[in-house]
């Protein structure tokens, strides 16, 4: 059975245990603003009341697979700061702790938070804005068959479409009423019967008009058309046209990788970026958590958090940036992780240097 030294136990333990405390905190104040949002939606009748702790539970997880790289990487540099702070890592290293066991053992505390990441960010994420994308179709899908015939209105596609039905019978709607508005103006469509259904392919409902009118025009304008139909049809509950195809966030991993195209390119290395800066991050908070016991450590927690910040900045011009084609596709988002690599080999290296220096200058004082 694989058992790791004592010293490693000891800070494994650490980073885990703070690393614990700051993801429950970044996740109580991320949750605080979708849980505004959440309340938003269900005051305003988009989706169920009884579905808010679901969906705060899927924003949850969805969330996860993000903060863990940050969680991560300031616990890593709390621990390692406060083991400065205190010079038991001067005590531990005079022991024989080296710096290579110090970046052994982060690596053996990153490896399973990056897998953990992973799996939250490859299947979870897509499972769960799924899901959450269903419960408001159903609820929408409720709130129109109550409407249908009961005289109230119903309001689709952010308002855009106004659906009305006066009443309903064994032989259909009665006195209908849809306003729909477009780019070039608003079309009215009135009819005294019709009907409904529902698409088996797309899952849409579909009301069907019967013996009607449309009228089409600008408000203000006296410029209008009008036209008599004998039949006329609309998904009622339809999004908008360019919202119709299922959205590369939706998609699971596997379909994005069958995809193949940009978006999916996007959206697939947008997920997979988290995992692998979990590595990226345990290796940067190695030489940026060294400090002298004279030094607050609580200066390079705000240097991480600072580094943390352009990380993000960085990797969402990288997502544009992917997207208007200004960047290579084999590049990428991958250059965000590797200059965080860099920086990380630089800082550590500058140590390494500045260390060996007044160690040569004090051989030749002597």
């Amino acid at each position: 059975m694989f058992k790791l030294p004592i010293l490693e136990r000891y800070i494994g333990y650490e980073i885990l245990r703070i690393f614990l405390a700051i993801l429950v905190v970044l996740s109580q104040i991320l949750l605080g603003g979708s849980l505004v949002k959440v309340l938003k939606l269900a005051a305003s009748g988009v989706i169920p009341a009884d579905s808010v702790l679901t969906l705060i539970f899927l924003e949850l997880l969805r969330l996860g697979g993000r903060l863990i790289p940050a969680a991560f990487f300031f616990a890593t540099v709390m621990t390692l700061g406060r083991l400065y702070q205190d010079q038991e890592m001067t005590v531990l290293q005079s022991s024989g702790l080296g710096l290579g066991k110090v970046r052994r053992m982060v690596i053996l505390v990153a490896i399973p938070m990056a897998l953990i990441s992973a799996w939250l960010m490859l299947w979870v994420y897509p499972v769960s804005a799924s899901i959450a994308e269903d419960l408001k179709n159903q609820h929408q899908e409720a709130l129109l068959l109550a409407a249908m015939g009961s005289g109230r209105f119903y309001e689709a596609r952010d308002g855009k479409l106004v659906f009305y039905a006066e009443s309903s019978d064994s032989g259909g709607l009665r006195n209908l009423f849809i306003q729909v508005e477009k780019r070039d103006g608003i079309s009215l469509v009135t009819a005294e019967k019709g009907s409904h259904y529902v698409d088996p392919v797309s899952g849409l409902r579909h009301v069907v008009l019967h013996d009607g009118r449309e009228y089409n025009g600008s408000p203000g304008s006296n410029d209008f058309s009008a036209l008599k139909f004998d039949e006329y049809e609309i998904a009622v509950n339809a999004p908008e046209q360019k919202a119709r195809s299922k959205r590369p966030k939706h998609m699971h991993t596997t379909e994005l990788l069958e995809l193949g195209n940009l978006e999916a390119s996007v959206e697939l290395q947008s997920r997979l970026v988290f995992p692998l800066s979990v590595i990226a991050f345990g290796l940067l908070a190695i030489p940026l958590s060294r400090s002298s016991p004279r030094k607050s450590s609580y200066l390079n927690v705000v240097l991480a958090v600072v580094l943390y910040l352009i990380f993000m900045a960085l990797l969402k011009s990288a997502d544009q940036w992917m997207l208007r084609e200004m960047t290579p596709e084999w590049l990428g988002m991958w250059w965000v992780v590797a200059l965080m690599l860099l920086i990380a080999l630089v800082l550590d290296n500058y140590d390494t240097l500045r260390f060996r220096r007044v160690a040569r200058k004090q051989r030749a004082q002597a």
